[in-house]
């Protein structure tokens, strides 16, 4: 996902490390739990809306097939 190796992982915690107050991490580690949190649900969303709209569209297919099927069916009968 973001490509961060052992390294870069190490460089970052220290930094962390010497930049935050001990009593402001648990408050920074829920806040980004919440952030994503609300991300995971915003992309889960969406990802339920591209579904929704691919079942429509390919329920409207589906229904196009069957009215062609039909009338050329019945175009068949006709000329018999």
């Amino acid at each position: 996902m973001l490509n961060v190796g052992l390294i870069e992982f190490l460089i970052i915690f220290f930094f962390f490390i010497l930049l935050v107050k001990p009593e402001d991490i648990p408050t920074i580690f829920k806040n980004l739990g919440l952030f994503y949190r609300k991300l995971s649900r915003y992309f889960y969303n969406i990802k339920y809306e591209i579904d929704e709209i691919n079942s429509e569209f390919s329920e409207e297919n589906v229904k196009k097939k069957r009215i062609k099927n039909e009338v050329s069916g019945s175009s068949k009968r006709t000329k018999k």
